[in-house]
């Protein structure tokens, strides 16, 4: 049995670039979806317990393999609004994970 391996995403938007962010969301779920990923959750972050300054949300994303997760990076259409998800986020950080079985 082949487990999912998730792409948890920690993001905090930027505020300043309102325009450059919906255009990013806008186009990346039709990409993420083409590669087999499928939305998992979204969580507001409240606060982080070590008082340090933290993204504001979590994204976790399901993804059929380690694969399908290297080709929705590499894919041309993504590589073509990273621009867009560069200005759009003032932080952004990509984790890839898997189930301990």
């Amino acid at each position: 049995m082949t487990l999912p391996v998730f792409l948890h995403i920690e993001a905090t938007p930027n505020p300043n670039q309102l325009a450059e962010l919906q255009s990013y969301l806008s186009k990346v779920p039709a990409i993420i979806s083409h590669y087999g990923g499928v939305p998992i959750a979204t969580y507001d972050v409240e606060r982080a317990l070590d008082n340090q300054p933290s993204a504001k949300v979590f994204v976790v994303v399901s993804f059929p393999d380690r694969q399908a997760i290297d080709n929705f990076f590499a894919a041309p259409e993504y590589q073509a609004i990273i621009p867009l998800r560069d200005k759009g986020f003032s932080h952004l950080r990509f984790y890839i994970t898997s189930e301990r079985v």
